[in-house]
């Protein structure tokens, strides 16, 4: 089938490009959003989940049943940077998961720790809506019935550099219109989840390609086809350990915990 044959070849891409996504490229990220009006400087990708409604099953039916949306379901976290390239997804998940509790259990923490860094080792973030709880290299809107005018200010400036997000997702369904029809996706019978995640890449593809509206929004070039597939693949096993390397301490001493002592990486 040719969709698991692109997840196995290019599922890499979609975990995290530690190749690709240097401290330099991430810095680049942040200074498009300040640009665009974000009031943090060091917010370097969006995140955000997505429902995608499938079929009631014949079994389990409890497990894929979202209570707040009343459908069956299953569930993608995704981070977004400012070239509307999709640069990590966790998924697919029961509809039933909170995002907080999804967000513990994709490992994304580890990749944040290990990769959003400036290269002068300042922490860089992402922000997603108030289901995240602020933590390292995460954060939030301000909650509470009583927000000062910053407060509130604050919450409206990223609102709007997060709008993006859902272009993203209307995005997918526009182009792959058969994830929209819900009697089509029966969890039992095919790969709904890979399906979704291949659109997603091929989505990033066709970002490449053709410049569009997430980019132009916040004027920041994706790569160009070589730049982005390539490495892999990648088997399961070995997934994590691979997004977890990094090229730009490689100069660091093994018995120095001093981030001032790494060497330039050319």
């Amino acid at each position: 089938m040719t969709a698991v044959y692109l997840w196995n070849r290019w599922k890499h891409l979609l975990r995290f490009d530690p190749i690709r996504l240097t401290p330099e490229k991430l810095m680049v990220f942040a200074r498009a959003f300040t640009a665009k009006g974000s009031p943090l400087p060091f917010v370097a990708a969006l995140i955000d989940g997505t429902l995608q409604k499938n079929a009631r099953p014949v079994k389990n039916q409890h497990l894929l049943y979202n209570g707040w949306k009343r459908i069956h379901c299953l569930k993608y976290h995704i981070l977004l940077s400012p070239d509307g390239l999709v640069i990590h997804v966790y998924g697919p998940v029961d509809g039933r998961r909170h995002d907080e509790t999804g967000f513990k259990e994709s490992g994304l923490q580890d990749l944040l720790d290990k990769h959003f860094w400036t290269p002068e080792r300042e922490p860089l973030f992402i922000y997603g809506d108030s289901g995240y709880t602020v933590g390292p290299h995460i954060i939030a809107p301000y909650k509470g019935p009583a927000l000062s005018q910053e407060q509130q200010h604050f919450n409206t400036q990223m609102s709007r550099i997060c709008e993006p997000v859902e272009w993203l997702f209307k995005e997918v369904t526009q182009k792959f219109t058969y994830l929209d029809f819900a009697r089509t996706q029966k969890v039992l019978l095919s790969p709904c989840g890979v399906y979704y995640l291949v659109s997603l890449l091929l989505c990033n593809a066709h970002t490449i390609l053709n410049y569009p509206q997430i980019p132009q929004y916040f004027l920041c070039r994706p790569p160009t086809l070589q730049e982005y597939f390539r490495g892999g693949p990648i088997g399961d096993s070995e997934l994590d350990a691979w997004c977890l390397q990094s090229l730009w301490d490689e100069g660091l001493d093994e018995d120095s915990e001093d981030p001032d002592a790494m060497e330039d990486v050319e």
